[in-house]
């Protein structure tokens, strides 16, 4: 049956100032326009699920219902369940984090989690500082609680600490408040870099000298190809930092669970907006990801992982080497999901980016990690979810249609 479409009012609605500040998430606009049988997309940060241990998840829920069913289906604690904090404090503790269970308050994802924060923290006019380029879904958030957002510029190993102290020194010029530092430090999405081990360190003093927030958005930390785990820098700045995680991309999105810990004094804050907004995270998808952490082996399934985005990332970057126009250059990371490429001049990614649709393939171009209007010759490839087999074939359709644009710019 054809689905209606939404209803028209017999009158304009006025948007509220903050719904319209807000920005839609370009990445997901583009993955929509792409659904469609035999798409090849490098879109989505999608995780891989096909090794997940479905019989045994299946086990795990039947058990849940059958014994905790009144427990599993009914309202439940507004920062989660007990035994998932708890194995979220093991989780944090191989980053070196140090936490009790009391700290964690469990989220539907880290985005949400995210947006509390955001609400907590920003008012309209504030200057949240974020890696050029950076998160779409973060710059959504922060843009739709009306705060300006700086792109601090990133190398190889992450955001650079002086172009952060000079934009912060700029920002007080122009009379504006710094208050936030939004930094993915591990395998970033989108560039794909890890922040460095001395800039972690560097730009957590940055942030307290000048008085501001630390946001340090952490989902793909335990997805190093080789397993190295980086430090986190909640540790050494415990004071002025936000630590998020995320089960979506180290285990499945479908669950929607992340968590949140906070410093101490906004904690009772996080948890009356959690409520606000959701009463409480969904207690049966909270006891099926217990359950699933409860048996080491989860360890062993996220190892496979591991091996199978390297496997995934190699198949991309050896045929993008064979089939890129010449000055078109990559990242090398060493983990995650993501490659960002630069093209060369004369290759606008952004308008060629439904041609690449009609081809077969989709990519999310670079503008949609900015929020000032950069990133033309730039894109993401996403080669977490698509096969091997299509990677390469959607990699050299890519090849195709940027060396033909080249051609046709000169």
């Amino acid at each position: 049956m054809a689905q209606s479409p939404p209803a028209q009012t017999a009158f304009d609605i006025a948007l509220s100032d903050r719904a319209e500040a807000g920005l839609p998430s370009a990445v997901r606009k583009v993955f929509r326009a792409s659904q469609r049988p035999g798409m090849i997309s490098f879109a989505n940060g999608a995780p891989f699920l096909g090794a997940l241990p479905f019989g045994k998840l299946a086990e795990d829920a039947q058990h849940i219902l059958a014994d905790q069913g009144l427990v599993a289906l009914q309202y439940g604690s507004s920062d989660g369940i007990p035994q998932l904090r708890r194995h979220i404090v093991d989780i944090m503790a191989l980053e070196g984090i140090t936490a009790h269970p009391n700290q964690v308050i469990v989220t539907a994802g880290s985005q949400q989690a995210l947006n509390m924060a955001a609400h907590a923290t920003i008012n309209p006019g504030d200057v949240v500082f974020a890696e050029g380029p950076s998160y779409a879904g973060g710059m959504a958030v922060f843009t739709s609680h009306e705060a300006d957002i700086v792109h601090v510029p990133s190398d190889a190993e992450g955001l650079i600490p002086a172009e952060l102290e000079r934009l912060i020194a700029e920002t007080r010029a122009a009379g504006k408040t710094p208050k936030v530092l939004y930094t993915i430090p591990n395998f970033q999405n989108p560039g794909g870099v890890n922040l460095s081990s001395q800039r972690r360190l560097d730009v957590g003093r940055i942030c307290r000298d000048n008085g501001m927030l630390l946001f340090e958005d952490n989902p793909y930390g335990l997805l190093g190809f080789d397993g190295q785990i980086m430090p986190a820098i909640q540790p050494d700045f415990p004071d002025i930092t936000f630590y998020f995680g995320s089960f979506s991309k180290m285990f499945a999105p479908g669950l929607r669970l992340g968590w949140v810990i906070a410093p101490g004094s906004i904690h009772e804050h996080l948890i009356n907006i959690g409520e606000t907004a959701a009463l409480n995270p969904a207690v049966f998808n909270q006891l099926l990801m217990s359950a699933y952490l409860d048996d080491p082996a989860w360890k062993e399934t996220l190892d496979v992982y591991r091996g199978i985005y390297k496997a995934k990332f190699q198949a991309l970057v050896e045929t993008l080497e064979r089939v890129m126009p010449a000055g078109t250059t990559w990242n090398q990371p060493t983990g995650g999901f993501y490659l960002w490429v630069k093209v060369p001049d004369g290759i606008d990614t952004e308008e060629l980016v439904y041609e690449a649709i009609e081809r077969g393939i989709v990519y999310v171009p670079g503008t949609a990690f900015y929020t000032n209007g950069a990133g033309h010759s730039e894109l993401r490839l996403s080669f977490c979810l698509p096969s091997i087999d299509e990677i390469r074939k959607g990699a050299a359709i890519l090849g195709e249609l940027f060396t033909e644009a080249l051609a046709s710019s000169k």
